[in-house]
């Protein structure tokens, strides 16, 4: 599992944020992608898939893609652009569509947060890797970019919930486990 450390305020965080009930939150299912503004919520429910958010403080805008493949068969067709508004089923769709409906330029790149969360391995097989190789392609098509990763919780055995409060410019991240045992990590 990749887990990259929890900044100070994150920890201290933790034990005094309320939860917000989910029902408020807008659900991002598998190979959607939205965008909301300043007093939106974006929620998915990753396994082996992964979601990429976007926290855009400046340009008053969040996004959340709910990926679940890393390119389509036969690679990617970046240079002719064709496949890049077909949501986020793609990592390599995902991240050029996100960024496109957010209305972010690549002078805008720089503020973005971006959040990554999921890619765990749900199928128990050595053969299968798909959130591994999800979480690799969102790596891939970020770096092109030039967008740099703020904070990732990838990999496991184990599903995570990825809440977006735009609002707060915050996110948290929750463990899924089959025996209640629940991990949160946040940041505001």
């Amino acid at each position: 599992m990749s887990r990259q450390p929890l900044p100070e305020s994150l920890a201290q965080a933790q034990a005094d944020t309320p939860e917000r009930p989910s029902s408020e939150a807008l659900q991002v299912g598998i190979g959607q992608l939205k965008v909301a503004g300043r007093a939106g919520q974006l929620q998915a429910v990753l396994g082996s898939c992964i979601g990429i958010a976007f926290l855009w403080e400046k340009g008053g805008r969040c996004g959340l893609a709910h990926c679940l493949l890393p390119e389509p068969p036969g690679g990617c067709p970046t240079a002719s652009g064709a496949l890049h508004d077909a949501g986020a089923r793609y990592v390599s769709q995902a991240v050029p569509a996100l960024l496109r409906q957010m209305g972010a330029r690549e002078a805008d790149y720089p503020d973005i947060t971006v959040i990554l969360a999921g890619g765990a391995s749900m199928l128990h097989s050595t053969r299968l890797c798909v959130g591994r190789e999800n979480a690799a392609a969102a790596r891939k098509y970020l770096d092109q970019c030039g967008l740099q990763v703020g904070y990732c919780e990838l990999g496991g055995k184990h599903g995570r919930q990825l809440l977006i409060d735009c609002a707060r410019q915050s996110y948290t991240i929750k463990d899924i486990t089959p025996f209640g045992q629940e991990a949160r990590y946040e940041h505001h």
